[in-house]
């Protein structure tokens, strides 16, 4: 039975380093931080180096390895995330204060032992723990975990390559100097290709881009060609202003015949391909060429396209001009007829019409540009004569029916004038329908003679005049009705004025028993030139009601000084408004300052409370009646009137010695609950401290065979080394190596 306890004890010894042994966390990028040592920008900055061309750097912190030995803790976490030998763990444990660099990489192992024995120190293990003392603990006794991360990085890719599987040494490998010779001379010779096959390409799309310039010069040519062949059927026959532009168009289209002749024969012969250079100059200069001869050739064969509809279309025009004619002049015996009138300018316009289309029809086989213009002015003649012997009639209506308009007029006036008692305003509605029957009587004779420019004018102005004499009679019913509105306002504003006016007074006057006069003087000041204004504002009343009456109908006058005193009113209502908000404010003031000394009280009270339950409270007695502000401050609130600027400044004084204790008990708070926090934390360091000796005393072995780690201490706690030592050879293969240190 013995033997059974005895072996269970063992099994149990063997299996507590993996009960008390951190569990691994999730891989997290390159930066897994689960002891939250950096903040997320270095974090961020970590990444960022962390993976380069030689070696792949994953950190990991933890806030405590819970007992378990640092290089066999990194190698199951090296192996668990399935890491590489291009990757390199470096683990951080800051409850530990230890970190470990763990990787399965013999040629990083044979520079690291390099560096060790440039720097005099021992291989494998204790190399890598010099390595941990050199670049890290300076930082991390610092609290710079970041720096100390980013020096290890920065160190570690100042080593070579990757390594292989075999040991230190460059026996088998190639000449570095000779590979970027070669390296060296492949690129060069891509280049010198890629260079060969632009050249080529180039060259060829260039050549390529010049033929088909030439082919569109070609183009050109052919029509110019075309364009002088139009103008043959005219040259030699056309006189005048045709004669003119045939002769112009042939000359500059002959001129640019010899220069597209000139330019195709200077470009018979191109440039070799390979003259990039000079084939992009070439083809810049005949691309620019090219397009000011296709715009001067296509201004061309518009002027010619001129030419060609004024000789086809004008013919046409005249014959339409002659078959109108005589339905003009049946229409102007028709209202002659019907109106009486004799319409004399309107038969002399008709004439004048006959002569310029027999004009234009006798210019039209010779000089048809010429007959196109004179056939366009006739058809705007004809157009004119039309409307005008349709206006005849409209006009001869209006004049007819005038008196009726005018009357209905002066009915409108009339009625708008009795319905809001307009009889004596200043505005003369009745002036205007006078000048308005005035006009219509200077109507009849241009009518008669069929002068109808002066017939619209003269219309125009009665309507206006007519208009004019109803719109203003309207403004003026309109004013007066908003005056007398705004009357009725003024008065029922001007009562609540002065009721808020005798109210404030009133609280002022109250006040006067509470707060110092420095603080009322300007309220006083304020009250008193506003009543001052809406006295004055009063006496204007009875003057305006004089302007708005039947009697006086002076509208404008008692509009404008209607808006100054709305304005006025608007400007006192504000200003009371202020003098309410400032007197509240007082109140408030004085509520602050009163209830400081209770709060202050309970602030005192609850920070009291809170070194009593940390057992310091007899270390910072305070009490509010011993500091000479508490004292000010209640002598001040018993005597009245107060000056709230002298009773504020002893307030903030006293406040400010109430958050002094308040903060200072805090500060003493915080303190005693670090003390415990870390007398707590000491107490269970010492307790892992003691279950890992035990642990050790225990165990057998501790490592395989394989694998060696070092310790060092960056907290001031000396440095210690432990661990088996290196295999020879091959014997690195595939083992990670593991190097700690201790801070």
């Amino acid at each position: 039975m013995k033997k059974y306890i005895s072996l269970f004890l063992i099994i149990s010894l063997l299996w507590m380093p993996s009960i008390y042994a951190a569990a691994i966390p999730a891989q997290q990028g390159l930066v897994t931080d689960e002891a939250g040592l950096l903040s997320t920008q270095e974090a961020a900055t970590v990444a960022a180096i962390a993976e380069g061309d030689r070696y792949t750097i994953r950190v990991l912190t933890v806030d405590s390895l819970d007992g378990a030995e640092p290089g066999a803790y990194a190698t199951d976490v090296y192996n668990s995330w399935g890491l590489t030998p291009q990757d390199v763990l470096l683990l951080i444990s800051a409850g530990d204060q230890r970190v470990e660099l763990n990787f399965k990489n013999p040629g990083l192992q044979d520079y690291i032992n390099s560096w060790s024995q440039a720097q005099g120190g021992a291989l494998d293990t204790a190399a890598i723990t010099g390595l941990l003392d050199t670049y890290f603990n300076p930082y991390a006794r610092e609290g710079d975990f970041a720096g100390g991360i980013r020096s290890m990085i920065q160190k570690l890719d100042s080593f070579g390559g990757t390594g292989g599987s075999g040991g230190s040494g460059g026996s088998g490998s190639s000449s570095p100097g000779l590979g970027l010779l070669k390296m060296a001379g492949i690129v060069i010779g891509i280049a010198l290709l890629a260079l060969v096959l632009y050249v080529l390409f180039t060259g060829l799309r260039r050549r390529g881009q010049l033929r088909s310039q030439q082919e569109q010069l070609a183009d050109l040519l052919v029509r110019a060609n075309r364009a002088l062949e139009s103008l043959q059927p005219f040259q030699g026959i056309v006189q005048g202003k045709t004669g003119e532009m045939v002769e112009e168009i042939s000359k500059r289209l002959s001129a640019q015949l010899v220069e597209i002749s000139a330019l195709q024969g200077s470009q018979s012969s191109q440039p070799p391909f390979y003259r990039l250079k000079a084939l992009k100059a070439a083809s810049s200069q005949l691309q620019q060429t090219e397009t000011a001869f296709r715009s001067s050739l296509k201004e061309e064969e518009q002027h010619i396209a001129v030419i060609s509809d004024a000789d086809r279309n004008v013919k046409q025009q005249i014959t339409e001009l002659k078959k109108e004619a005589p339905e003009l002049n049946l229409q102007l015996q028709s209202a002659v007829k019907e109106t009486g009138y004799g319409l004399q300018e309107i038969a002399d316009d008709l004439k004048e019409l006959a002569e310029e289309t027999a004009k234009a029809d006798e210019l039209e086989l010779f000089d048809p540009i010429a007959a196109q213009d004179m056939t366009g002015e006739a058809q705007e003649k004809q157009a004119q004569i039309e409307q005008d012997l349709q206006d005849v009639d409209t006009y001869d209506d209006k004049l007819n029916d005038f008196p009726g308009v005018l009357a209905a007029a002066r009915s409108t006036i009339a009625a708008l004038i009795e319905q809001h008692s307009l009889h004596n305003m200043k505005v003369k509605p009745y002036e205007n329908l006078d000048q308005a029957s005035v006009a219509a009587a200077t109507l009849e004779a241009p009518l008669r003679s069929g002068d109808m420019d002066e017939v619209r004018k003269i219309a125009a102005r009665m309507d206006t005049l007519l208009g004019d004499a109803i719109a203003m009679t309207e403004r003026q019913a309109l004013i007066r009705q908003n005056n007398l509105r705004d009357l009725d306002t003024i008065r029922s504003r001007w009562s609540e004025l002065s009721q808020r006016r005798n109210e404030l007074n009133s609280r002022i006057s109250e006040a006067r028993s509470r707060f110092a006069e420095i603080h009322l003087t300007h309220l006083e000041e304020v009250m008193e030139t506003a009543g001052t204004q809406l006295r004055q504002g009063a006496g204007e009343v009875p003057q305006i009601e004089t302007w708005t009456s039947d009697q006086r109908g002076e509208y404008d006058n008692a509009r404008n000084s209607l808006d100054q005193l709305l304005k006025l009113q608007e400007e006192t209502a504000q200003k009371f408004d202020n003098v309410g908000e400032s007197l509240n404010m007082l109140g408030q003031r004085l509520a602050n300052v009163t209830r400081l000394l209770p709060e202050g009280q309970e602030r005192v009270d609850t920070a009291q409370r809170r070194l009593q339950s940390k057992g310091i409270a007899s270390r910072s007695q305070f009490q509010l009646s011993l500091i000479p502000e508490y004292g000010e401050l209640e002598q001040r609130l018993s005597i009245r009137p107060y000056n709230l600027d002298e009773l504020e400044a002893v307030a903030h004084a006293y406040e400010s010695q109430i958050s002094s204790f308040v903060e200072e008990a805090n500060r003493l708070v915080r303190q005693k609950e670090e003390e415990e926090r870390l007398a707590q934390l000491a107490i269970l360091r010492e307790q892992q401290r003691r279950e890992q000796a035990r642990k050790r005393g225990s165990s057998s072995g501790g490592f395989d065979g394989g694998r060696s780690s070092g310790s060092s201490s960056w907290g001031g706690g000396g440095r210690s080394t432990g661990g088996s030592s290196w295999g020879g050879g091959g014997g690195k293969s595939g083992k990670n190596s593991s190097g700690g240190s201790k801070w």
